[in-house]
């Protein structure tokens, strides 16, 4: 197959994928799939601020996920995660202040970062090798600890992406 007709039905893959993503809600910030940059699939699902949310979100979303997932000071509950964790996400970005809940129970099996910020979450996303890999920022938790609100939070997700060069 040559490279244009390639690049072409990747093109189309992607914008199916888009439509798709699309598809599951029209909210900002809730499963908002807003960029293909640098062969990833950009979702920011912001609004996500608890494990039912994201879980809900992984459902919608095929594999292979990396989640970017962040500080909570409350209990949460992962075991309405696990399964689709394990099946769709091969890795799990972490943001805030050290967290053990969700690395012990997945960061024997799946390829698990602690980090201190979004940005930089962001970063080690970009660091992945696999291309057109779904990149889910559905935080699991409240904004307040980052941000005033979801809105901000996503809003500056999507301004670090649009950044990008």
């Amino acid at each position: 197959m040559n490279i244009l007709k390639q690049k072409s039905i990747r093109k189309q893959l992607l914008n199916k994928r888009k439509e798709s993503l699309n598809s599951f809600s029209s909210i900002e910030h809730r499963l908002e799939f807003f960029s293909d940059k640098l062969e990833k699939i950009w979702i920011n699902d912001s609004k996500s601020t608890d494990t039912g949310a994201t879980a809900y979100s992984l459902s919608k979303i095929q594999g292979p996920i990396i989640w970017i997932v962040g500080q909570n000071q409350s209990p949460r509950d992962l075991d309405i995660l696990e399964d689709l964790v394990l099946s769709k996400v091969t890795e799990i970005i972490y943001y805030g202040k050290h967290e053990t809940n969700i690395k012990y129970l997945f960061g024997s099996k799946i390829k698990y970062s602690q980090l201190s910020s979004i940005k930089d979450s962001v970063n080690m996303a970009l660091n992945n090798p696999t291309k057109n890999i779904n990149v889910l920022f559905s935080p699991a938790c409240s904004s307040y600890i980052t941000h005033k609100n979801y809105q901000l939070r996503g809003d500056y997700f999507k301004n670090l992406i649009h950044s990008i060069d």
